[in-house]
């Protein structure tokens, strides 16, 4: 009797060890499942692409932008570097004296011109002033960006500048407000 008494505590311990080692996987695999990594991916096309051509010169960025996109755009950009270097900007005037390029509270200078497919911007200079023990390293962003032209009732043309992409419609984006595609 004593020993079918010690196997009922050996076999209930056993038991007990097992169904709390079950509750605590619930908690393991939940960690396992929250860090999974996905792989694949789709192409979306949205018409507009630049690309951004950059040659520096005589201490001068040369700046042109190019439309590779499908359709007309609106261009920007902006340039960063180190607040130890110093940038002056200068550009090409069109035939009435007008610049091409204008600088913006944003900090973007914007291309005053509709882009076409496959033609190019103006060039925008920035000239970098770097002092002499930094001459050997330093370095100079321009981050360009473009938006497709959008024409308002009376077909005068528009750039919205906070327009958001939005892949569940069928027109690809969204107007910039609330959640997209809501």
């Amino acid at each position: 009797m004593k020993k079918v008494f010690k196997q009922k505590k050996f076999w209930f311990a056993a038991l007990t060890v097992v169904l709390i080692g079950c509750s605590s996987v619930q908690g393991a695999m939940a960690y396992f499942t929250t860090y999974v990594e996905a792989k694949g991916g789709h192409t979306i096309t949205l018409g507009t692409s630049t690309s951004v051509e950059e040659k520096v010169k005589d201490m001068t960025k040369h700046i042109v932008l190019s439309n590779t996109g499908e359709c007309e755009c609106y261009v920007r950009v902006k340039v960063f570097s180190g607040s130890q270097y110093t940038i002056n900007f200068s550009q090409e005037v069109d035939e009435n004296n007008n610049p091409w390029w204008e600088l913006k509270e944003d900090g973007y200078w914007y291309y005053k011109d509709i882009l076409q497919v496959g033609e190019e911007t103006k060039e925008l200079l920035a000239k970098i002033e770097v002092p002499e023990d930094l001459k050997e390293s330093f370095d100079i962003v321009v981050i360009q960006e473009c938006t497709p032209v959008l024409y308002d009732e009376s077909g005068n043309p528009y750039a919205d500048w906070n327009r958001k992409v939005d892949t569940r419609t069928d027109i690809g984006v969204a107007n910039g407000e609330g959640d997209a595609g809501e």
